[in-house]
């Protein structure tokens, strides 16, 4: 019966823990109630030009959800957008320990590529970040550009839950 239930819990851990994403967010002390306009920083963007997009719609999105209007640069917006993203590989593998807690890994690992979304919001009359908000987790890099658009929509979403953070 503890052989059954062990596998189980592991396989639903193993189940959940590939599709989730890692969120994280930052902020500092700031009266989010001010900030009504928000404008894009220069800065870093993905080549891809469609996952550019992508993200940038998805973060539009969610800041025009939360009550804040986009302006141009020049009209003195109260925050500053930007993004980054970072990728990177992972090697996963299937392990085993023999007994002298030695851990042995069979021929199944593979590389798993990662990403990291990061979008910073600048309060634009001090220069001081306010708010960060991170999201990490596995890429699928056969997905459908159509996928693709739905995952990352899927994450800013996750990101923006906790914005404006709740003193």
């Amino acid at each position: 019966m503890r052989i059954a239930f062990i596998a189980v819990t592991a396989l639903i851990l193993l189940g959940t823990g590939a599709a989730a994403q890692e969120i994280s967010i930052d902020y500092s002390k700031a009266d989010f109630a001010h900030f009504k306009t928000y404008a894009w920083a220069s800065g870093h963007r993905v080549a891809d030009e469609p996952l550019n997009q992508s993200i940038v719609s998805s973060i539009d999105g969610q800041l025009s959800a939360k009550g804040l209007t986009k302006v141009s640069p020049g009209e003195d917006p109260d925050v500053l957008v930007s993004y980054d993203v970072v990728f990177d590989r992972d090697i996963r593998g299937m392990g085993f320990r023999d007994g002298l807690r030695n851990l042995r890994l069979r021929s199944g690992s593979k590389y798993v590529l990662m990403g990291m979304l990061v979008v910073s919001l600048v309060d634009s009359g001090t220069g001081a970040m306010v708010w960060r908000g991170m999201a990490s987790g596995d890429v699928d890099a056969n997905a459908s550009p159509k996928k693709h658009d739905k995952k990352i929509h899927e994450v800013v979403q996750k990101i923006f839950r906790s914005y404006p953070p709740k003193e």
